[in-house]
């Protein structure tokens, strides 16, 4: 058995430091950001039937926010000191096989790991006269530290053919997987966002205190999951339904499952399809909810989903995809009290929606795409404030896109989004909270989570490719400007303890200038 001639190879690498990009567009209290990324692909044909893929991922990323990006924060909105560094990888092998003229079977294996430690702390410019240089502003560094410590080995096998019925296929994942999380808070800390239900052992103090015998955590843990599937797609001429079973068994929630699934698909003539789906899904804890308090007892989410739609094909360049949906949701996790990272599943709630997506071609090289969705999530948190909008919910997001490929050289992109606002909050603004001789804070209490709306935004993005091939490498430089218009949201606002007031983030068109370079053999 030898490697055929068909054998390629992709290389790719990638880094973008932004500190100087930050100096240009003179937003200096950012911080520094540094990402790279190498990517190599390699696809192995052995034989007739018998293809290997290799890949292999390495990131990095660090990013760095001192007190010289705090005195360039206006009016000292932003004190924090940021520091965090997180390396990933990950290799994987693929080995496909053909067997027989109807069935294939996949194989592939992995390996990822990721170390990632994050710390925060807090300069204090308010509290030395005005004219004090950056670096003899009081500090108090790495005040709270995280470690997230993922390794993670996996295997899946999927099998599929064609049977007297229709399509036929099964498969199993095992997966084994370590989490060395910790949390590490040095001494008693002041937070001044905080619900009214937040511990605190004085209602008449007005802020919460986190202190290390609450917040500081470890959780060293190894765990296996597995899952196994069966599907069969029944073909009845224009029609084709689609039954399966997915058995489970999660590890760190240490529960097992089994989760049926249907759909159908009818396809009278070539210019309409129409389906509908079913089942029932289940959803991991968030290692960091875990991981935030050795009382975190947490299982999976469930979600009852079901769904119908069409894809309409006017012409053969255009398409049109619209699917409305409704979601049950049983046993949701939410946070019982920040003072000690709890949470449980004891959440539920519904949510409801419509999707529509459009594709085509304008004309040979000109390409547009519209999307619009319409979503209405609402969750209980079992608070006694009963059905709120969740948490990252908007009801109306819409895209539109276009790609304009010039050349084989110059590509053009553009694509706005608007967004419907957010959930708000109901709050009250306390005033000098620490009391007489301290200095001079203010504090948020919430006393209504997730009412009314926040106002809705729109951005454009822009970007420009110019590819060119030096033998096996290909070279491709772009420019990309995040948010032309400079527009903001009311999304982005951040509370001034300082000042007792809500700060609306003035945005800025953000200008990327990238290198890609890309390998093949």
């Amino acid at each position: 058995m030898g490697i055929t001639d068909d054998a390629t190879m992709l290389f790719s690498a990638r880094r973008l430091d932004f500190g100087a990009l930050f100096e240009t567009i003179e937003e200096l209290d950012i911080g520094e950001p540094v990402l790279r990324d190498v990517i190599l692909k390699s696809v192995i044909p052995i034989n007739q039937d018998n293809t290997i893929e290799i890949l292999l991922i390495d990131t990095h990323e660090d990013y760095t926010r001192g007190v010289k990006h705090v005195a360039e924060s206006p009016n000292f909105e932003d004190t924090a000191l940021q520091d965090s560094e997180q390396d990933s990888d990950l290799y994987g092998l693929t080995w496909r096989t053909l067997l027989g003229e109807t069935a294939v079977w996949t194989n592939k294996f992995y390996y990822r790991n990721s170390d990632k430690v994050s710390s925060e702390g807090e300069a204090y410019p308010d509290l030395v006269p005005a004219e004090t240089p950056a670096s003899d502003y009081p500090v108090r560094e790495d005040i709270i530290t995280i470690t997230e410590g993922e390794t993670e080995l996996g295997w899946r096998s999927d099998f599929e053919t064609v049977n007297q019925w229709g399509l036929f296929s099964a498969g199993v994942r095992i997966t084994q997987i370590e989490l060395d999380y910790s949390t590490v808070l040095d001494g008693d800390w002041n937070r001044y966002i905080y619900d009214e239900d937040d511990f605190r052992p004085d209602p008449e103090q007005y802020y919460i205190v986190l202190t290390p015998e609450s917040i500081d955590s470890t959780m060293n843990q190894k765990e296996t999951s597995y899952v196994g599937y069966v599907d069969q797609v029944f073909e009845f001429g224009d029609w084709d339904f689609g039954t399966g079973l997915r058995f489970e068994r999660d590890g760190f929630a240490d529960e097992s499952f089994a989760s049926p699934r249907f759909n159908v698909n009818w396809q009278p003539s070539k210019t309409v399809r129409y389906f509908a789906t079913a089942g029932l899904f289940h959803q991991s804890p968030r290692y960091l909810e875990l991981a935030a308090n050795e009382s975190n007892d947490l299982k999976t989410e469930k979600i009852t989903h079901a769904s119908v739609g069409f894809k309409y094909f006017p012409s053969s360049n255009w398409s049109l995809l619209s699917e409305a949906y409704y979601q049950n949701l049983d046993d949701l996790v939410v946070d019982l009290d920040r003072t000690s990272g709890t949470y449980a599943n004891i959440g539920d709630g519904t949510s409801y929606g419509i999707d529509f997506v459009l594709n085509g071609a304008i004309y040979e090289g000109l390409y547009a795409s519209a999307t619009y969705s319409y979503n209405d999530a609402v969750i209980d948190r079992k608070d006694g404030r009963g059905d709120v909008a969740a948490e990252f919910s908007r009801e109306h997001v819409a895209t539109l896109g276009l790609i304009w490929e010039i050349s084989d050289r110059w590509k053009v992109a553009g694509r706005y989004k608007y967004l419907s606002g957010r959930p708000d909050d109901e709050f009250i603004i306390h005033s000098n909270v620490l009391g007489p001789g301290q200095p001079l804070r203010y504090s948020k209490e919430i006393t209504e989570r997730n009412v009314g709306r926040k106002s809705g935004s729109g951005s454009l993005n822009l970007r420009v490719d110019y590819r060119r091939a030096f033998g096996p490498i290909d070279v491709t430089a772009f420019l990309d400007v995040i948010n032309v218009t400079a527009a903001s949201s009311s999304d982005d606002t951040e509370f001034d303890y300082r000042r007792g007031i809500e700060v609306v983030d003035d945005s800025e068109a953000e200008p990327l200038i990238g290198l890609r370079l890309d390998y093949a053999w």
